[in-house]
């Protein structure tokens, strides 16, 4: 067996990109194959949710941003929180049975198994990038204009991409031998939800709070997405780098975990 590196990783999904560009293809259709309406989903379930969530905070509880006091302003900031709360979310929820759902594959000594973990970011990316889409038409319909910072988008997304992934590969190895992962997932991504920046400003919440947010990875994607996509601000550079740092990290030892448990998929399985 090679020995592992993240060269080996990394080359493993560039060599296989047409094999991981179907398994998304694949992924998107079989969530819609049976519904009425499509591929039209993709756009109708982000807006119903929004239109909830924005219904619930905005108007039951009054929510307003810290700063901004119309409710055409909070929305657009609740929307950034949600895609990246979604990213992480739609990646890691699938981690758990991703191997235990597809034994033919791990049966095959030739297929890349670290590449399943993968089509579900880049799912997760694509329902991402609808939902932004739609974001981005609604500040142009409200504001008649974007930021110059969206260029930074790339930059400020990053971080939560490696660190999605490299959590989802380390909780798809741990599904494979602890099936009650997948009951913990549900419930940590519930808690997250509220536990992250998502319906509120970090600047509104007591300080000793806003220490214990700052060690959620999803803290500062949400919070740089909002600056650079509807403040035109810049990103906050220290925490961005360090959190780059961190989130490689991640990703590095997730892979590492994959790829040294994978010999002992097949027998378990």
């Amino acid at each position: 067996m090679k020995k592992f590196s993240v060269k080996l990783g990394l080359g493993s999904i560039f060599i296989h990109r047409d094999l991981l560009r179907s398994l998304v293809k694949r992924e998107v259709e079989m969530k819609y194959r049976a519904s009425i309406l499509g591929k039209f989903w993709v756009v109708i379930y982000p807006i119903m949710m929004l239109g909830v969530y924005t219904f619930v905070f905005g108007s039951v509880f009054g929510s307003r941003w810290s700063g901004h006091g119309d409710l055409i302003d909070f929305v657009p900031m609740l929307y950034c929180g949600l895609i990246v709360h979604s990213i992480f979310a739609e990646t890691v929820s699938k981690a758990p049975n991703i191997i235990v759902n597809n034994p033919n594959y791990v049966k095959k000594v030739i297929f890349p198994l670290e590449l399943l973990p993968v089509g579900s970011l880049l799912t997760a990316l694509f329902n991402a990038f609808i939902s932004f889409t739609l974001l981005m038409i609604m500040v142009l319909i409200f504001k008649h204009s974007l930021q110059w910072t969206l260029i930074f988008l790339p930059l400020v997304i990053l971080p939560l991409v490696l660190f999605s992934i490299g959590f989802a590969w380390l909780i798809a190895a741990l599904g494979v031998f602890f099936r009650d992962i997948e009951q913990f997932i549900g419930v940590f991504m519930s808690i997250l939800l509220f536990l992250s920046p998502v319906f509120y400003s970090i600047d509104s919440i007591p300080l000793i709070a806003q220490k214990i947010l700052s060690v959620n990875p999803l803290t500062y994607p949400i919070e740089d997405l909002r600056k650079v996509a509807l403040l035109g601000e810049l990103p906050n550079w220290k925490p961005l780098f360090m959190n780059l740092l961190f989130s490689f990290g991640t990703a590095w030892c997730g892979l590492w975990v994959f790829e040294k448990t994978r010999p002992a998929f097949a027998d378990v399985v």
